[in-house]
């Protein structure tokens, strides 16, 4: 009774996970023309990941595996094709890939000579990122373990939190979890004291995980007013961080009126949705969008609504 009304005075007071007060992007997420002014190197359809590795600079795109050539007019060589779409991609040892296939599991080697480790639906059909750990193991980070990763806004409409983190030993294939009950973790990197920072993008937060200390957490970053994904070290030492969608007072309000959200994922199809998106559409039936992308003329995803 008493979580009850705890829950109940913090609605009414905008408090918490219960408030629909969001932060303002500012200090260092202040909007600016960063994207707008940066070289365009290739364009791809469906990229999703990123990764330096000692070979080269790839990136995956739907079920493709694709090489930068830096040199010259930055062209893009494919070097490998999977069955699946990839989940992530990350560099590991000497010229060595990790590639995650999504409901298949780990591809790991080079270019045409990768070599497989199967892993359970559970583990594999979410799988959002990886990084090298000091111990030569794989982190791994799954958003869900009820929805995939293409249904990631269904994930956050039900207020999914069975995400997790798993370290897999490339030699022999044994994989552990570290972590559980996770509010879809979309991006995993080893901090400089061997913890793994975690980006748990339902809590708008990033966390620092003890892989070696039962899973301990420490929480770094709170109440972003995004959600995050996939840190990243910078060359100056620090983190490179990604905010895949703002925040809205309008979503936070949806994500707690739980009738009005059931009814609209069971009547509406999932692109109708009020929910974040990737991208703007444009489209002449999104009304409630154009508030959130659009400021004097000008798609922004940062506009305020």
């Amino acid at each position: 009774m008493m979580t009850g009304l705890a829950h109940w005075m913090s609605g009414l007071f905008s408090r918490g996970d219960a408030g629909i007060a969001v932060p303002a992007m500012d200090g260092v997420l202040k909007p600016n023309t960063g994207l707008e002014h940066a070289e365009r190197i290739a364009a791809f359809a469906d990229i999703d990941d990123v990764a330096p590795a000692e070979a080269g600079l790839f990136v995956s795109a739907g079920s493709s595996l694709y090489k930068l050539l830096l040199l010259g007019q930055g062209k893009a060589e494919p070097v490998a094709n999977f069955d699946g779409d990839i989940g992530f991609v990350t560099g590991i040892g000497e010229n060595g890939l990790a590639v995650g296939v999504l409901g298949q599991g780990i591809h790991v080697g080079t270019p045409g000579k990768f070599a497989s480790i199967e892993l359970p639906d559970e583990l594999s059909a979410c799988m959002t990122a990886a990084a090298i750990m000091p111990s030569g193991e794989l982190a791994i980070s799954v958003g869900s373990t009820r929805n995939g990763a293409r249904e990631w806004k269904r994930d956050l409409m039900e207020r999914g939190k069975s995400g997790l983190v798993f370290v897999l030993n490339l030699k022999t294939g044994e994989h552990r979890r570290v972590a559980d009950g996770l509010a879809y973790p979309h991006g995993v990197a080893v901090h400089k004291d061997g913890r793994l920072l975690v980006a748990e993008a339902w809590r708008h937060r990033v966390i620092a995980l003890d892989a070696a200390a039962g899973g301990s957490t420490e929480t770094l970053l709170d109440d972003l007013p995004a959600y995050p994904a996939r840190p990243a070290p910078a060359l100056d030492g620090g983190y490179w961080l990604a905010l895949f969608a703002p925040r809205r007072q309008l979503f936070e309000f949806v994500l707690r009126e739980h009738g009005f959200r059931r009814d609209m994922m069971e009547s509406v199809p999932p692109d109708e949705w009020v929910a974040p998106a990737l991208g703007a559409s444009g489209h002449y039936d999104h009304p409630l969008q154009q508030g959130s992308v659009r400021q004097m003329g000008v798609l922004k995803p940062w506009a305020p609504s």
